[in-house]
């Protein structure tokens, strides 16, 4: 539209210079000619005249349109120039507005054009931006919907303006909360969408801690109330308790002042309380409510000041104390009749104040101090029995205040009335006012003597026969009618009880599992009936907690206190029965262990074999013959069967990772596709461009990628997608807290599957720990060990439907990214080592020829060897020949001989400065991760190929 317009105005300015220039033409032509007619006679004159008249003509209708046309262009300029300015204004505001602008394509989502807020609050740039959507700047949690999203982009579209909250993605990968307004805008002729983004993530934050504390308050029992002296001491706020304390709404509770809800408020004091108030000293105070009946109600009431916006209010709660009062009316009422009642007591009881004066005593006390209470009141303990006796009484008050509960003591007295002397059990309980001030200490004593006397002679019948009980390990009960009347410390130790006091009372079955309850009824039936013992039998018994043990139980029936009752001796056989089952399941694993081992070190060492001859194959051939592609593909096929072992070794060994520097990427790829091949699951990888190297054991971690990618096809048996995503990351104090800050790689496992129940989520590292019918439960424990020994760390989260991911973070050495080794398609050779000696002892026949063979076509001098013992002997006899071999190799594993552990270090012995390299099949054996430790100057993992023993020599050779 505003194209035509502009097309129009131009159309009408040149319109007006045609039809100037046509008038003045035309009126040129028609009246000069007769003007000079009535002037000028002569023809030969009007002629020239004409000439000169045309020229004039010429040059004033080019100076007319000269001035018509350069007003205009002048005119025009001035436009330009004003909309030029127009469009820079607009793009400064347009790139300086304080909330990101983005202009999306409705249909797709795509950014068509963003401003430079929205480039400093992503973190891209603005080329970057422009090759995003919508989808791909928001976050990626499965708790929202992309659907939802897209829907408020098409409502917009037509027209409808939109406002959504939202957890937008930045470039680093971090999440912060937007709000989003999006609104429909024709730009340049096409319907686009313009969507606003603010940061809302401190105003998220604020709107939490708000909700939250409002709901403290609202949720509160107790009645919270806020007043404004602004608006006339006026109630402002009132929670939901104080509402229904009241019978009113908080709008009804604002059109009242104080006067019609507290009517004993004395509003002529309120600036002083005020005051007071403002000085920080809260006010507490009994007053009377008005409620919605007009009933009043008393209350007690503590006030506060409160600076809320800039104003400052008056905010407090609130008790109904009726009840209290009414409590307080009846227990005064009821004095007289406690004092009744404690007078007639047996027991001596007394009251004394804090500094021990007495303020009230009961006749029996009198007794004791052969006084009245009318004397004994204002005295002390000092007025009536010896300082030491006093002095005890005294000390006991102290301790009993201190305290603030209750305390008691036995103390020898003397009745002054009759100087009878007994034995007083004293209790002395620290007593408050309503202020919760320290008053004094009531006492009460009471006679034990007698009852000392029995319970001695009753605790040492029972001492003795319960230091017998105690004695025995097994858990012993008595049980009488069904109920449980006795048990030692072992037998509630056993079902989860702290006292057997505990248990005393309760019904014996509960404590027998449902599916034994049939068998030890029938066994007690037995034993009642027939009078007799019930042999050990296997049962199961339910603890306090639910908790099910194993026990082994026998029982007699016999007559206890003239009823019948059986005895019942439980031994817990838990451990027992658990060792048995991890002693057969450890020897299954062993055997299995020594099988596996057993058949990965043979196969290597046939592997061996096969690498080293193609290895050779490879060096003899030239460079471009038609099989050199072939063995480099057999060459790689062996490399992936290498890898297969090195699970069955870690399976079987456990050992430490060997470590190597090495780029993750080819290792991750022939990893995912060999566990991948033959599966219905597709596979999305994405890896950073600028990958950090690892320093990790290369098998280790293969075996590790092969559980994760099993584990997520068997989680999608219909089929689904592996989406594997590999980043640097710099992690930050506390980020991970297992993991020191550092330089690591993430690597993210996800898959769609059926997802792992919350319940099962923090075990399934455990060991044996499945819920596959068919499954170990090693292959997560192994990755979790294998994690762990590379200083790493995995995290998992999963929903049920929905999908799980893993998390694994290996820490990266990105200080080391030159030195990682590129990948060699032909074997090469750093130099020739013409003249070296070189000993190697291996048990098969196959590998002694191939390293001779090796050895040989790099210039060495070879010997071989079949044992630890033949090795010492040949390295000695060249020592005494003084030809001393320059490099030992040497297989850890020889069967029935002395292997290179023990060779190495007698001929450590013989010659420190030997260089010995260990090689085994057995490839994260402790002495290959740790060779240093051993004597061993550097290690050759079986298989290797001939650029393997080469780079060897390299090393070690000076």
């Amino acid at each position: 539209m505003k194209n035509l317009q502009v097309n129009w105005i131009d159309g009408m300015a040149a319109l007006r210079i045609v039809v100037v220039y046509a008038i003045i033409g035309g009126l040129w032509i028609l009246c000069s000619d007769t003007f000079l007619g009535w002037l000028i006679h002569d023809p030969t004159l009007m002629t020239r005249i004409a000439i000169y008249k045309g020229l004039f003509f010429v040059l004033a209708t080019a100076f007319l349109l000269y001035l018509l046309i350069a007003r205009h262009v002048l005119r025009l300029t001035k436009a330009n120039r004003r909309i030029a300015a127009s469009e820079e204004r607009f793009q400064t505001i347009y790139d300086n507005m304080f909330e990101a602008v983005l202009i999306l394509d409705p249909a797709s989502g795509k950014v068509v054009d963003v401003n430079r807020t929205a480039c400093e609050l992503f973190g891209f740039s603005r080329t970057d931006v422009l090759a995003l959507t919508l989808q791909e700047i928001c976050s990626e949690d499965l708790s929202f919907s992309w659907s939802i999203l897209m829907e408020r982009l098409a409502q917009a579209a037509n027209g409808m303006p939109q406002l959504v909250d939202w957890i937008a993605r930045r470039k680093d990968g971090s999440f912060f909360w937007v709000a989003i307004s999006m609104r429909k805008a024709a730009i340049n002729g096409e319907e686009q969408v313009i969507a606003l983004l603010r940061d809302i993530s401190k105003r998220k934050k604020i709107e939490e801690e708000v909700s939250f504390f409002k709901n403290l308050v609202e949720s509160s029992r107790d009645c919270v109330y806020v007043l404004s002296p602004r608006q006339g001491w006026r109630m402002v706020y009132a929670n939901q308790a104080a509402c229904s304390h009241y019978g009113m709404t908080l709008e009804e509770l604002q059109q009242k002042s104080i006067p019609e809800w507290d009517p004993d408020f004395d509003m002529g004091k309120i600036d002083i309380l005020w005051q007071q108030l403002k000085q920080g000293r809260p006010i507490r105070f009994e007053t009377r409510h008005r409620i919605a009946s007009g009933e009043l109600v008393t209350v007690e009431v503590t006030a506060n000041c409160l600076k809320h916006g800039g104003e400052e209010l008056s905010f407090g709660y609130f008790y109904d104390i009726t009840e209290r009062k009414r409590a307080e009316e009846e227990l005064r009422n009821s004095e007289g009749h406690l004092r009744t009642l404690v007078q007639a007591l047996p027991d001596l009881v007394w009251l004394k104040d804090k500094d021990g004066v007495y303020l009230s005593c009961n006749q029996m006390f009198e007794r004791f101090f052969g006084a009245r209470e009318a004397d004994i009141i204002g005295k002390t303990d000092y007025d009536f029995v010896d300082r030491e006796l006093a002095e005890f009484f005294v000390e006991n008050d102290r301790k009993a205040m201190a305290a603030g509960k209750p305390t008691s003591n036995e103390e020898w007295i003397t009745f002054a009335d009759v100087g009878r002397r007994a034995l007083m059990e004293t209790i002395k309980t620290p007593m408050y006012d309503d202020r919760g001030e320290l008053i004094g200490v009531l006492g009460i004593g009471r006679d034990i003597t007698e009852r000392k006397r029995v319970e001695e002679e009753l605790r040492e019948s029972e001492a003795r026969y319960r230091g017998l009980v105690e004695l025995f390990p097994e858990a012993i009960y008595i049980h009488t009618g069904g109920k449980l009347v006795f048990a030692n410390s072992n037998g509630a130790r056993l079902v989860g009880a702290e006292h057997p006091e505990d248990l005393y009372g309760r019904e014996a079955l509960d404590f027998v599992h449902p599916d034994c309850r049939v068998f030890v009824t029938n066994r007690i039936k037995s034993a009642y009936e027939q009078g007799t013992s019930n042999p050990p039998a296997e049962e199961v018994f339910l603890r306090l907690d639910g908790v099910p043990v194993q026990v082994e139980v026998s029982s007699n029936a016999f007559s206890y206190h003239g009823e019948m009752a059986l005895q019942i001796v439980a031994l817990d056989i838990s451990e027992r029965k658990k060792r048995q089952e991890e002693l057969v399941k450890a020897q299954k694993l062993e055997s299995l262990g020594v099988l596996a081992g057993g058949i990965a070190h043979d196969f290597n060492n046939l592997l061996t074999g096969i690498m080293g001859n193609i290895s050779m194959m490879r060096e003899e051939l030239p460079p471009g013959h038609p099989l050199q592609d072939r063995l480099a593909r057999c060459e790689k096929a062996i490399n992936q069967t290498t890898g297969l072992t090195c699970q069955l070794l870690t399976f079987s060994r456990g050992g430490e990772p060997v470590k190597k520097l090495f780029d993750l990427r080819p290792v991750l790829r022939d990893t995912i596709s060999f566990a991948l091949r033959g599966s219905n699951v597709a596979l999305e990888l994405e890896l950073a461009d600028d990958l950090w190297p690892l320093e990790a054991d290369e098998g280790q971690l293969c075996q590790l990628f092969n559980n994760l990618i099993i584990n997520a096809s068997q989680a999608m048996p219909d089929g689904g997608t592996v989406r594997v995503e590999v980043y640097n990351c710099h992690l930050s104090t506390a980020e991970v807290p297992s993991l020191d800050p550092g330089d690591y790689l993430r690597i993210s496992v996800c898959d769609h599957g059926m997802g792992i129940a919350p319940e099962y989520l923090g075990k399934i590292f455990d060991p044996y720990f499945t819920t596959k019918e068919s499954g170990s439960g090693l292959g997560l424990t192994a990755l979790y060990s294998i994690i762990r020994k590379h200083h790493g760390q995995v995290l998992v989260s999963s929903r049920i439907g929905v999908g799980t991911i893993f998390r694994i973070y290996l820490p990266a050495c990105p200080e080391f990214a030159d030195l990682v080794p590129a990948a060699q398609s032909v074997p090469h050779f750093a130099r020739s080592f013409e003249g070296a000696i070189v000993l190697v002892m291996d048990d098969e026949q196959p590998i002694r020829d191939l390293a001779e063979e090796m050895l040989k076509l790099l210039g060495c001098h070879a010997e071989t060897c079949s044992s630890g013992e033949e090795l010492i002997e040949r390295y000695s006899r060249r020592i005494f020949e003084g030809c001393k071999a320059d490099v030992v190799i040497m297989d850890l594993t020889i069967p029935g001989h002395m292997g290179g552990l023990e060779a190495a270090k007698r001929i450590l012995e013989i010659d420190p400065v030997a260089r010995l390299i260990v090689s085994s099949g057995y490839s994260n054996d402790p002495v290959m991760a740790n060779y240093h430790a051993y004597g061993f100057v550097d290690f050759l993992v079986k298989p290797y190929r001939i650029d393997d023993l080469s780079g060897a020599l390299n090393r070690v050779l000076p």
